[in-house]
C-alpha cells in the first residue's frame, strides 16, 4: 500500500505543479452549498433579500421565498448593486431580510457595515450573519479579522438588532482541521508533502462531507440570526 502511494506521488510530482487538484490531491476541505450550510435557518430570508457581498458564485435564488438582490464591489452580470457595503445606495428600510455570509472578515470597517445593514433593513426584518472563527487567512482581496461568538453578538446588538440565535454554522470540526492541514501541506513542493496529502486528504474530504461532529471552541464559523426591532421609537 505504502509503495503504491509513493509511486503515485512520485509520478504526480514529476508531471504536475504545486497547485495540482487532481485525484487524491484535490483540496482536503469540501464545503457544502450555502443553502445546505444554512439549513432550516434559510427560512428567515424572505421578501426583498439583500445578499451582501454575494460574489458571483453563491446563488440562493432558488432556495428562498423572495427576490434576491446581490451586492458586491465589482461589476458582474450576477451583481445587482455595485457598492461598498458601508454605502449601499438604497433608501432606509428597503430590505425585508439580509444575508451576509463569510464577508465581514474582508472589510476594514465592520461596525460601519453592520450599521449600514441595520439602516437598510425594514423593521421586523431579519439579518443572517456568518463569519469565520478558526479559518486560515484567505484574501478576497483583503482579510482583516476573525470573531468569537461573543464578539459577533456585541457588534450586532450594538447596531440595534435583537439576537434570536447564536451558534456555529452547519460546518463540522473537520472543516476546521482540513483547511489548516491543507494550507500546511500545500506549503511545500516535495515528495514527502505529496505523500502526506495522499494519506490525509481523502480522509479529510470524506469527513468534511459526512461528519456531524461539531466542536464549539474550534468552530470554523459562527453565525448570528437577529431581527430589527419593530418599535416606533426611531425612524430607522
Amino acid at each position: 500500500m505504502i509503495t503504491r502511494i509513493i509511486s503515485k506521488a512520485k509520478g504526480t510530482f514529476n508531471k504536475t505543479s504545486l497547485n495540482t487538484r487532481k485525484y487524491f490531491f484535490e483540496d482536503a476541505v469540501q464545503f457544502p452549498p450555502l443553502h445546505v450550510e444554512m439549513g432550516d435557518d434559510i427560512k428567515y430570508l424572505t421578501g426583498k433579500i439583500l445578499n451582501a457581498g454575494s460574489g458571483n458564485w453563491r446563488s440562493i435564488d432558488e432556495y428562498v421565498n423572495g427576490e434576491v438582490i446581490n451586492q458586491d464591489i465589482f461589476e458582474d452580470p450576477k451583481i445587482d448593486i455595485v457598492s461598498p457595503l458601508h454605502k449601499i445606495p438604497v433608501d432606509d428600510l428597503y430590505f425585508d431580510s439580509v444575508l451576509c455570509n463569510a464577508v465581514l472578515e474582508h472589510v476594514s470597517n465592520p461596525k460601519d457595515v453592520i450599521d449600514e445593514i441595520y439602516r437598510v433593513t425594514k423593521k421586523g426584518g431579519y439579518f443572517y450573519l456568518c463569519v469565520p472563527f478558526m479559518q486560515p487567512e484567505h484574501l478576497c482581496p483583503t482579510d482583516f479579522q476573525r470573531y468569537t461568538l461573543d464578539g459577533l453578538k456585541k457588534i450586532v446588538s450594538d447596531a440595534g438588532f435583537q439576537i434570536i440565535k447564536a451558534d456555529g454554522s452547519g460546518l463540522n470540526v473537520y472543516h476546521t482541521l482540513a483547511w489548516i492541514i491543507q494550507e500546511w501541506l500545500y506549503s511545500k513542493r516535495s515528495i514527502k508533502y505529496y505523500m502526506l496529502r495522499a494519506l490525509f486528504f481523502p480522509i479529510l474530504r470524506r469527513k468534511t462531507r459526512t461528519s456531524k461532529h461539531y466542536v464549539h471552541t474550534i468552530a470554523s464559523t459562527y453565525r448570528i440570526i437577529s431581527q430589527k426591532p419593530n418599535g416606533l421609537s426611531s425612524n430607522i
